[in-house]
């Protein structure tokens, strides 16, 4: 009887050595996680800043329509022939490609006149920017180095010229057009008495 208590009574002893343990670890753990709460902490944030380019076309320094009062015509017979300068600019930020579309609207029976009248194109070259002396636009020039014909000279302005391709500018860079208008010597008695207006639209879209 006094062995059994014995062992029990050890038995006990040990069950609550285990349990004594346990809570003496559970104190260690609790311990160190306030330990950890409290460590040092350094923050540092990057941003980054966005912004949109421009795309800024001008046609001789002009954001509106402009007119080329060097190509208008008047009273004028078979065989005469007109020249205008025309820059294109890319005043924006961003580089593009232009292109150009020619109607004929206006005037006395426009058509009719449309029909006979040859409108060419071409370009003088490039150039970095707008600034120093523009090329001259003439007969001369037209067709001779550097130049580059876009529209040939014996196109009809009924046809509704347009460019081939498009054409790249660079932001800041200009280019030099020469534009020709001519009644040509095979027009016959029906263009006499009539008018028309040419339009020549250019329009430019980011690259």
């Amino acid at each position: 009887m006094l062995a059994t208590t014995a062992s029990s009574r050890a038995h006990r002893l040990s069950v609550s050595g285990k349990v004594r343990a346990v809570l003496a670890l559970g104190t260690v753990l609790g311990l160190g996680t306030v330990a950890t709460l409290a460590a040092f902490t350094d923050t540092v944030i990057a941003t980054g800043e966005f912004s949109t380019g421009t795309l800024d076309l001008k046609l001789n320094g002009q954001d509106d329509t402009t007119v080329l009062t060097g190509l208008a015509m008047t009273a004028v017979k078979p065989g005469t022939s007109t020249f205008a300068l025309l820059t294109v600019r890319n005043a924006g930020t961003l580089p593009f490609n232009y292109t150009y579309a020619t109607s004929s609207t206006q005037g006395t029976n426009p058509q009719i006149l449309a029909s006979a009248l040859n409108f060419g194109v071409s370009s003088l070259g490039p150039a970095t920017s707008a600034d120093g002396t523009p090329p001259v636009c003439s007969a001369d020039t037209f067709t001779a180095a550097p130049a580059t014909v876009l529209t040939p000279s014996t196109t009809k302005l009924s046809t509704s010229p347009s460019l081939a391709a498009p054409r790249a500018l660079a932001n800041g860079q200009v280019e030099y057009l020469c534009v020709r208008a001519e009644v040509p010597t095979t027009a016959d008695n029906t263009v006499q008495g009539k008018s028309v207006t040419a339009t020549l639209t250019v329009t430019a879209n980011q690259q």
